[in-house]
C-alpha cells in the first residue's frame, strides 16, 4: 500500500513557515514477510529564533536571528515469521537535521506597531564571523563588544533494533535483542543527506573525531509460564 502526506504553515509577516511531507509505503510479497518503510522531509523557517542574551553598556541585548532548518528521516521496519515459533523483527531508522543562523538582530521594541521597528539587524560593520563564533562591535569603534556562537548545526543519528523471538515451549520465550545507536554532529548548517549517513558507517570518523559515538546493546530475555495444577 502506498499513502501520501503534506502540510504547510505560514506565519504572520511570514516570519515563519513549516512545510512536512511523508509517504508510507507497505509490502507483504508473502503471508510470512511485511515490509514499511515511512520517509518523511520537513522544512521550516524562523525570522525570530532565540540566540542568547548579552549586555551592552549595561542595557540587555535580546539576541535573534533567522534560521532555515531541514529535517529528513525514514522509518524502516520489517517482520519475517519463520515459523509460528520463531520470528525476526527489525527497525530501523536514519535521521538527519540541519540548521542554518543568519540575519542576526537584537531587540528594540517587542510591541513596535511596525513589525521591522522590533528589532535591528547586525550591519556588515557590527558582526564578523569568527571561527563559529559572531564578534559584535556594536558601535564601531574598533573594539570587540561581545561574541555568540553561530549556532549553526547538522545532526544524524542512525537508530535500529533487530529482535529474535522464538517460542520454546507453549506461552514460554526467549528474546535475543541487538540495539545500536550511531551519532554525530557537525557545527555546520549544511545538509548533504547521502554524505551524512555515509559518515555514519566511516569507521575512521569514530576513531578520530569525538563528536561521533556509536553504542551497541546485547540483552537477552527470558520468560516462562508455570503451569498449576
Amino acid at each position: 500500500g502506498l499513502e501520501f502526506f503534506s502540510n504547510f504553515n505560514n506565519g504572520f509577516q511570514n516570519y515563519y513557515s513549516n512545510s512536512y511531507t511523508s509517504l508510507e509505503i507497505s509490502y507483504k510479497p508473502t503471508n510470512y514477510l511485511r515490509i514499511s518503510l515511512n520517509p518523511g522531509y520537513s522544512k521550516s523557517f524562523s525570522e525570530l529564533q532565540y540566540v542568547t542574551l548579552k549586555t551592552m553598556e549595561g542595557n540587555d541585548r535580546y539576541i535573534f536571528s533567522s534560521i532555515d532548518r531541514k529535517t529528513i528521516n525514514a522509518s524502516l521496519r520489517v517482520n519475517l515469521n519463520i515459523s509460528p515459533d520463531l520470528t525476526i523483527q527489525y527497525w530501523g531508522q536514519p535521521f538527519v537535521a540541519s540548521g542554518r543562523y543568519y540575519d542576526y538582530k537584537y531587540i528594540l521594541n517587542p510591541v513596535a506597531d511596525k513589525y521591522t521597528d522590533r528589532f535591528h539587524v547586525y550591519t556588515d560593520g557590527e558582526l564578523t564571523p569568527q571561527n563559529g563564533y559572531n564578534q559584535i562591535d556594536e558601535n564601531l569603534d574598533g573594539t570587540i563588544d561581545y561574541t555568540f556562537d553561530t549556532g549553526d548545526f547538522n545532526v544524524k543519528e542512525f537508530l535500529s533494533n533487530l529482535v529474535l523471538r522464538w517460542e520454546y515451549s507453549p506461552g514460554s520465550s526467549v528474546y535475543l535483542v541487538w540495539s545500536q545507536t550511531r551519532s554525530g554532529f557537525n557545527p555546520t548548517g549544511d545538509m548533504d543527506y547521502l554524505n551524512d549517513m555515509g559518515n555514519l558507517f566511516n569507521r575512521q570518523l569514530f576513531k578520530d573525531d569525538d563528536n561521533y559515538s556509536l553504542k551497541n546493546v546485547f540483552l537477552v530475555k527470558f520468560s516462562y509460564r508455570f503451569g498449576l495444577k
